[in-house]
């Protein structure tokens, strides 16, 4: 029978698995920088993605602007709420922002004008128009309404401001808010 020798135990000879042990410390810091990396990627890639339907929501605002324009400059709008028109004659309550409540909280929104829809981009468009006075009535100092002098010193011309709030909503319940003031 043929024996096979056996070597003295020395410091080469014994397996004692530290190498074993620090690439597996190794991997897992690997693994976890892996999982950071791309949880990083994942919530860049989501912040790009809300910017970009911001931007798009400010262009479909714009139409909301326009309709307003249309119905301060057709002159229907005067001394009273216009409902219809989504109108208010005084000043609306706003937040620190200067944004109308109304357009903040949909369930306190109570003009009856109906919103601009475009179904196939999944975004609605709501607009307010409120005149700048304190209460509703007739353009003048006691109202303490906001207006424009058009015409001169010697012979005077008031025209009141409007304030047009336009709040657009898209996919992701991503909101723009434009607004605009002009006069009539």
């Amino acid at each position: 029978m043929k024996t096979h020798p056996i070597s003295p135990p020395g410091p080469f000879n014994r397996e004692r698995g530290v190498v074993l042990i620090v690439t597996l410390i190794t991997l897992a810091i690997l693994m976890i920088s892996t999982g950071a990396l791309v949880r990083s990627f994942e919530t860049t890639l989501t912040m790009a993605g809300n910017l970009a339907f911001k931007r798009d929501l400010i262009n479909h605002a714009e139409r909301g602007v326009v309709v307003a324009m249309q119905a301060v400059e057709g002159g229907t709008l005067g001394i009273a709420n216009v409902s219809a028109s989504n109108y208010s004659a005084s000043a609306l309550a706003s937040n620190a922002n200067g944004i109308p409540n109304v357009l903040i909280n949909d369930s306190s929104f109570s003009f009856s004008g109906a919103d601009i829809s475009d179904a196939g981009n999944g975004v609605t468009v709501r607009y307010v128009i409120d005149r700048q006075c304190n209460a509703a009535g007739a353009v003048d100092i006691q109202r303490a309404c906001s207006f424009v002098n058009i015409g001169t010193d010697e012979k005077p011309s008031y025209q009141a401001v409007y304030r047009i709030t336009v709040r657009a909503t898209g996919p992701r319940n991503t909101r723009a808010f434009v607004q605009a003031t002009v006069t009539r």
